[in-house]
């Protein structure tokens, strides 16, 4: 009982630190397991991940919530990002998803793109999902 009661306040302090610094209004994660590091500042969430913003679903194998520079990374093969909003749908997979508190987003390593009909491929693809402005490095 101990466990999930830590589990609340942890999910809780990060709700409330993301909600704080970007458009996340809600964000709900899902995960099989999880591990509180205070020394790095970190949470670590493992086994079939699921972020739900209200606005994006990410699924992966790992996501790690870093408080110091307010990102998650999620990690997996492939990791994938999908839009709920309906006039900005887009969908994509990559080996690394880093989502930033200032909304950008990154895909990084075999890193695909389906927005408006376009399909988009690269080693990294940096975007944000709320104006759709998109760039690549390759």
């Amino acid at each position: 009982m101990h466990h999930f009661k830590f589990l609340f306040i942890c999910s809780s302090l990060l709700i409330l630190s993301l909600s704080s610094e970007s458009y996340i209004d809600n964000l709900e994660i899902d995960a099989t397991s999880i591990i509180v590091s205070p020394a790095k500042n970190q949470i670590t969430f493992s086994d079939n991940v699921l972020l739900n913003t209200g606005k994006l679903i990410l699924k992966s194998d790992r996501a790690i919530y870093n408080e110091l520079d307010k990102t998650i990374t999620l990690e997996g093969m492939p990791s994938s990002i999908n839009s709920m909003a309906g006039s900005k749908n887009f969908k994509g997979s990559a080996n690394k998803i880093i989502f930033f508190s200032n909304s950008k987003v990154q895909l990084i390593g075999k890193a695909i793109m389906n927005y408006d009909n376009l399909n988009i491929s690269s080693n990294s693809i940096v975007f944000n999902p709320e104006n759709g402005k998109m760039t690549s490095n390759e």
